[in-house]
């Protein structure tokens, strides 16, 4: 009997130490449009680190900082723009930055309209066009929306679409799901949204002078609980397994030279993105064409995950 209580405590003291062993979930504020590559991330973290949960708090980036400030809780910050990551620095939520090596990958911006393109969209300037239904995101709300903003008024065009939009988004899923329902005739998105409807939408590439690449930053919060951990999760988002799973996503990792806007300077990384973006639409959509490597780079995950999807 002696035996048996002897070995029940010590598999109660396992039990318990294991329990104990548990680390509090790390909370993870991160922009709406990021949700495929770090969902993908986070379960091979979590996988990796048995004893640590990722909870994401996924929304438009114009509601974290606020967030922030009112609950002083989060252990990783990744905006949908640098611009949001630099406030939330200022406010003395992000401790050290490098702004090399702590940007894992970049949105690009690119135009969609639902399959068949039925108001005949062919570049940024079309949405002007009287009678065309343009989608945008809320600026204050969504970086998608400050950035859709700013290509606009470069393009000279702004004033005519904003009489066009029916819509204003609070983050951009809103705006992919508004295509495939065919809400709108159009809109400007990521490109890692835009390769999360391969099979509703058409892809228009956008000229470089109006391709816009977004800087995205990733830090761990002054205010983490869990800031080991935090940092692991953040080198695994860096590294090159990381940056891989970004491009799988139809991220620019490496987009090549942008002006001081952030636009494309000419014809450079991006464009090979932009074309592989195209064929897979095209692929996804006609299951009679043949998934190529070659063609699709590391978008054919995405492709053959949509052909299979109902």
């Amino acid at each position: 009997m002696n035996h048996r209580i002897a070995a029940f405590l010590v598999l109660l003291g396992l039990f318990v130490g294991g329990c104990a062993r548990q680390d509090p979930p790390l909370l993870f504020h991160a922009a709406a449009g990021q949700r495929s590559a770090l969902d993908e991330i986070g379960a091979i973290f979590e996988e990796r680190h048995p004893g640590t949960r990722v909870n994401f708090s996924y929304k438009g980036s114009g509601y974290f900082l606020p967030d922030l400030v009112r609950s002083r809780e989060g252990d990783l910050y990744m905006p949908g723009e640098e611009f949001y990551f630099l406030q939330a620095r200022e406010r003395g939520f992000i401790g050290e930055y490098d702004p090399v090596a702590d940007v894992p990958a970049h949105f690009v911006t690119v135009l969609i309209t639902p399959k068949g393109n039925p108001a005949g969209i062919r570049r940024l300037e079309d949405l002007a066009r009287p009678g065309v239904r343009v989608g945008l995101g809320n600026p204050k709300s969504c970086a998608i929306g400050v950035r859709q903003e700013k290509t606009l008024r470069r393009a000279g065009i702004l004033e005519a679409v904003l009489a066009n939009t029916r819509m204003s988004a609070k983050c951009i899923p809103e705006l992919g799901n508004a295509i495939q329902h065919r809400g709108i005739d159009a809109t400007v998105v990521w490109s890692s949204t835009a390769a999360l409807y391969l099979r509703d939408v058409e892809i228009i590439p956008l000229e470089p002078r109006h391709r816009a690449v977004v800087r995205l930053p990733v830090g761990v919060l002054t205010v983490s609980r869990n800031p080991g951990q935090a940092r692991l999760l953040k080198d695994l988002i860096l590294s090159p397994e990381g940056r891989s799973i970004f491009e799988r996503h139809a991220y620019a990792v490496d987009p090549g030279p942008v002006d001081e806007e952030g636009f494309c300077t000419g014809p450079g990384p991006t464009d090979l993105l932009m074309q592989r973006l195209v064929e897979a639409a095209r692929v996804t959509q006609d299951p009679t064409q043949e998934v190529d490597e070659k063609t699709l780079g590391p978008l054919v995950g995405e492709v053959l995950r949509q052909r299979a999807s109902k």
